[in-house]
């Protein structure tokens, strides 16, 4: 049931690539940053991948003011970060750097412990002359892995040096309590085709143990389709496999575009109706420790475009304001992040268990829009509350 009080008129913008855009080229250079921390291995080495001016080994990271958002990558037991060279060619080519952690090869403790300090390397290298001096935005930096990395996701953000939340593919479960400690989001990708670290007993109960997250967790779960290495993007070969990397990447990555803050439709991919009509999804597990907003896509002058918002079960909604987000109002439900004065209801209704409140949104084709802000706001239930205010996103129209 939704009771629609408003049409909002606008349009999004975004400073990085998105999906449906041409992909950028992408630069690589291999490091070997010292470690800070003194814990781990002792030099961290790594694959850069960078959007750059061309591609090629050692060819100029595009400039970009700020730096790139950035991806830590962890591999699985026996291989290297190398080996992940597909899946992070992806998404560099979509705006961020992708660091594959090359140390550990077998060594999971180890592997956490470098998966740590890669954090403060990463600011390190951004400081220092060179030719990745400035290249990265060390304000958003998120952390992925596969399979023993996938694990070590939650290892390390249960010890969290300031990772803003992570993605683990395929992943082996975290280790004693460290799921519960994890106080970002997280979402998991995995398949029933995965015999080495089958769903039911290892991605399953990785999503189980996180109790602790902010924002949002989900596991998209695969079929049979999907093996324990085409999911990350090794030894594709075929159609099929094909398919299952680039659905597996494109989850993943929206996870990651959520966390890094890059994109008003980052959880698109991974939470909206193409996600569940994706024929070889078997299920998508998710709760709302805080209620979000997103929206489908961006806009131009006379197109529309839908709203969600992903809460749990209950009646919520969307509120809107004809302005740019503001510092947070404290209120009896949480922080109210728009503009008091210009605030207005667009939506409410109530939703079930599919978790998701769509509201459609139309804009019109009138010119004096352009470059008006409008924000909007998530209402609705979360695990902890019966109704909270939840994210704020900004827009802009754009011609």
């Amino acid at each position: 049931m939704r009771c629609t009080t408003a049409v909002v008129l606008f349009a999004l913008t975004a400073v990085h690539a998105m999906p449906g855009q041409a992909p950028l080229p992408v630069g690589s250079r291999d490091v070997a940053w010292s470690n800070p921390t003194g814990v781990g291995s002792g030099t961290l080495s790594a694959r850069v991948l960078y959007p750059a001016t061309a591609a090629g080994s050692g060819t100029p990271v595009l400039p970009q003011a700020g730096g790139w958002p950035v991806v830590v990558f962890l591999h699985g037991f026996a291989v290297l970060g190398n080996s992940y060279q597909p899946l992070g060619t992806d998404w560099a080519q979509q705006g961020c750097i992708v660091v594959l952690s090359n140390t550990a090869q077998f060594d999971n403790v180890g592997q956490e412990a470098d998966g740590r300090a890669l954090f403060a390397a990463i600011g390190i290298a951004n400081a220092a002359a060179g030719p990745l001096q400035g290249a990265f935005d060390v304000q958003r930096i998120a952390l992925a892995g596969h399979s023993m990395g996938g694990g070590n996701v939650a290892n390390v953000l249960a010890q969290n040096p300031g990772y803003r939340g992570g993605v683990a593919i395929a992943p082996v479960p975290p280790r004693g309590n460290n799921g519960a400690l994890v106080a970002t989001p997280l979402g998991i990708v995995a398949g029933t085709g995965d015999t080495i670290t089958p769903p039911a007993s290892n991605a399953t109960p990785y999503y189980q143990a996180l109790t602790g997250y902010r924002g949002c967790k989900f596991l998209y779960l695969m079929n049979g389709d999907a093996s324990h290495t085409n999911l990350a993007g090794l030894f594709v070969s075929g159609a099929t496999a094909t398919a299952v990397f680039q659905r597996s990447s494109a989850v993943a990555f929206a996870g990651l575009r959520h966390v890094l803050g890059t994109s008003p439709s980052a959880l698109e991919p991974a939470l909206g109706p193409a996600a569940l009509a994706e024929l070889r999804l078997v299920s998508l597990q998710q709760q709302f420790a805080d209620p979000l907003v997103w929206t489908s896509a961006p806009l131009v002058l006379g197109a529309s475009l839908r709203a969600s918002v992903g809460m749990e079960p209950g009646l919520g909604g969307l509120a809107a304001a004809f302005a740019p987000p503001v510092g947070p109002l404290a209120t009896p439900f949480g922080d109210l992040l728009l503009d008091p004065a210009l605030a207005f209801v667009v939506s409410v209704g109530v939703v079930g268990n599919e978790r998701r409140f769509d509201t459609p949104l139309v804009l019109s084709s009138d010119p004096a829009l352009v470059g008006a802000p409008l924000s909007l706001q998530a209402i609705g239930p979360s695990v902890a509350r019966p109704l909270q205010l939840g994210s704020a996103i900004g827009l802009v129209v754009l011609p």
